[in-house]
């Protein structure tokens, strides 16, 4: 331990002199040029940053501030109860200051897939802010901490965020406002939206009385009553009826039961749908999900 340090010093000091530190090396080419010591592999090469759990994070949050941006710790836990500075400190790995909060270094594919900027939309399963990501509700901005309502005034939202509840996200037209919220989850139906087609039905009613008809003459006869010409001796009708009857009053042609006629129906005949009016639901079949928005602190 001694000899390290000793070898550590001296090469920081012989270094002073150019502004460039040097360790394992007396040409460094920067501020400070870490050299590996042996290059086989006999020892353990690298610069090991200091290792604390995410509590023990969290319990230094007084001590960081904006001039200490660029800090690098490895948490080998991740924080158990979260400050504004901790949020993200969710697993073990690499994190730096950014001035204002703790952010994970990823890499590759991580680092890609993680990505995201105040702003961006994503939906989730979970209930609850995390991570700088907040659920879009509808409450007041008031509500949230300090960066996040400047992220949120920044896109915008002065009074309160959007509410994403039972809505789906559509892409904005030219003249529509960012954040705006329109449609309606089910639709009423009106006789304009129904289709061009005639209903077949069973139409009843009565007849006018006394509406416009015709009737049109049958063969047949009648008898005249109320006179003594030609009866039959007893007051009683005769029991023919030709022409030549009761003195020649019978008359041929009389009207036929049922003869021919017609009538006409005036009024409007009125077929049922079989409908209530009851409401369409206007949704596909679907997942409910929760829609949050990263403000990052």
């Amino acid at each position: 331990m001694k000899t390290t340090l000793t070898v550590v010093m001296t090469t920081v000091l012989s270094n002073l002199a150019f502004a460039q530190i040097g360790i394992n090396t007396a040409e460094p080419i920067a501020s400070l040029d870490v050299n590996a010591k042996k290059r086989d592999g006999s020892t353990a090469e690298g610069i090991l940053p200091p290792r604390l759990t995410g509590d023990q994070m969290r319990a230094g949050d007084a001590k960081y501030s904006d001039l200490h941006a660029g800090t690098i710790v490895y948490a080998t836990a991740p924080v158990i109860s979260a400050t504004s500075k901790t949020t993200n400190v969710n697993s073990a790995g690499l994190y730096f200051f950014d001035g204002k909060i703790w952010q994970k270094m990823m890499q590759g594919d991580e680092k890609t897939l993680n990505a995201k900027s105040s702003g961006d939309i994503k939906n989730s399963v979970k209930s609850f802010d995390h991570n700088g990501w907040y659920l879009l509700n509808g409450r007041n901005i008031s509500t949230l901490p300090a960066g996040a309502q400047a992220a949120a005034a920044s896109l915008g939202f002065t009074d309160s965020l959007p509410d994403a509840t039972d809505r789906v996200l559509k892409t904005r037209n030219g003249t529509e406002m960012l954040g705006s919220e329109g449609g309606n989850n089910s639709i009423t139906l009106t006789r304009s939206n129904l289709p061009n087609v005639n209903f077949v039905g069973v139409v009843s009613g009565i007849a006018e009385s006394g509406g416009a008809h015709s009737h049109a003459a049958g063969q047949g006869g009648f008898l005249l009553g109320g006179t003594t010409v030609g009866n039959n001796g007893s007051g009683n009708y005769q029991g023919n009826s030709t022409p030549t009857s009761w003195g020649g009053v019978g008359i041929l042609g009389n009207t036929a039961t049922g003869g021919a006629h017609t009538h006409s129906l005036a009024g409007i005949a009125t077929v049922p749908t079989g409908g209530d009016g009851t409401s369409v639901d206007n949704r596909s079949a679907y997942l409910v999900v929760n829609t949050f928005i990263y403000l990052g602190d």
